[in-house]
């Protein structure tokens, strides 16, 4: 829980306050723009809530957070917030709330899937999410997009007898993982293309499902403080080289609507914008080797 004593001065006067175990992961940012701002090294509640919508939604950032840094001087009822996750974003894509320190704060998603439900990276193995994972039909799959964030999915998949998929360049620290990819070539699993994308690690993979919604992990995300579309310059493990090619490769996923990142901001986009935003961010990308 968040500590009053340790609460950091920038936050103005109120009940929601974060502290100084603030790691600046973007989370509250994501979840309440309006409340949380950006001080450069950490969050601090830049307004107070002012509404219900207000409130539901530091609320929910302070559930997602995943160091527990927010907090509140009065006590507050987050039963509603906490069963809002996983909180739907499209058809059949939720985000899952509840961020997992060990992946710096990476968000996850859930995909309900008739054919059997796909978990995407890891959050918190909480009691909360399981029950909602059960109600919704349980987990088939666990797609772990790299290996930064792989977090408690070893449990999710012991737990609903889930198979988890990650590439053979990021499987040491999912040994035991149930499906290891070894190639480069794309694969395809129900409505799911997997695509092979190095560069932020040797074994990045991103998730393209039903042509619409793409899941990038650590490859490519909403950027807000250069306010586009684009890759992390300075969180990039293996090869900026590497990875622009893997940006490059994806200007051909024409359909996409939706972006869903592990770090950085979701984003929605409108039909046929994807390849040239892709062109965009690679001509950025060159230009800062």
């Amino acid at each position: 829980m968040a500590n009053l004593k340790k609460a950091l001065s920038e936050n103005v006067e109120g009940n929601f306050f974060v502290d100084t175990s603030c790691i600046n992961c973007g989370v509250s940012r994501h979840y309440a723009p309006e409340i949380f701002g950006d001080s450069g090294t950490h969050a601090f509640v830049k307004k107070q809530p002012q509404n219900a919508k207000d409130e539901f939604a530091a609320k929910q950032a302070l559930l997602a957070c995943p160091t527990a840094s927010i907090g509140v001087r009065e006590k507050k009822d987050l039963t509603s917030a906490r069963n809002s996750f996983p909180m739907q974003m499209a058809k059949d894509v939720y985000i899952n709330g509840f961020n997992h320190r060990n992946s710096y704060g990476a968000h996850s998603y859930f995909i309900k899937s008739h054919s059997g439900n796909w978990l995407i990276d890891s959050p918190r193995f909480i009691s909360a999410l399981v029950k909602s994972f059960e109600e919704m039909g349980g987990i088939q799959y666990i797609f772990l997009t790299h290996r930064d964030d792989v977090c408690d999915a070893r449990r999710y998949a012991q737990y609903f007898g889930a198979k988890r998929i990650i590439h053979k360049r990021d499987s040491d620290v999912q040994k035991d993982a149930e499906v290891i990819l070894e190639d480069e070539e794309a694969h395809r699993i129900e409505l799911g293309e997997i695509h092979f994308t190095p560069g932020h690690t040797r074994g990045h993979l991103v998730l393209l499902w039903d042509a619409k919604y793409l899941f990038t992990g650590d490859h490519f995300a909403w950027i807000s403080n250069l306010n586009r579309f684009g890759s992390f310059r300075n969180a990039c493990w293996y090869s900026w080289e590497r990875q622009i090619e893997s940006v490059q490769k994806m200007e051909v996923f024409q359909e996409v609507e939706w972006i869903f990142p592990g770090h950085g901001k979701w984003g929605r986009i409108d039909t046929g914008q994807f390849p040239e935003i892709i062109k965009k961010s690679v001509q950025w990308m060159l230009s800062v080797q």
